[in-house]
């Protein structure tokens, strides 16, 4: 099952400029999987949302739960989309990297 939280099929835009770069000899594209919804900058992690969240639903739970890194965009989806449906949030923020920055974990992925 899936609770829809996308737009639908996202763009595959050609990237002509890096082609160029690389002397005319292949064609790349990229997928735009970030143009997939208004929710949080969509991205992969929204679609694999699609099929997590009827689970919770049907299991009456009202929280979701997740972990993630300080900067996580994982952890960032989760909490916007528990937002959208109504449900409660608790994100477990761990610090997996060794980072020196004195704001590294204050001011996300900038």
């Amino acid at each position: 099952e899936r609770y829809p939280l996308t737009f639908g099929p996202t763009p595959i835009e050609r990237l002509d400029r890096l082609g160029k770069h690389l002397g005319d000899k292949v064609e790349i594209y990229a997928k735009r999987e970030d143009c997939n919804s208004g929710l949080a900058f969509g991205g992969n992690k929204l679609r694999k949302l699609e099929y997590i969240v009827p689970d919770a639903i049907a299991s009456d739970a009202d929280t979701l739960v997740t972990i993630g890194g300080v900067q996580s965009n994982h952890t960032r989806m989760v909490a916007a989309v528990a937002a959208k449906i109504g449900m409660k949030c608790l994100l477990v923020q761990e610090s997996w990297v060794p980072h020196d920055d004195a704001v590294y974990d204050r001011v996300g992925n900038i």
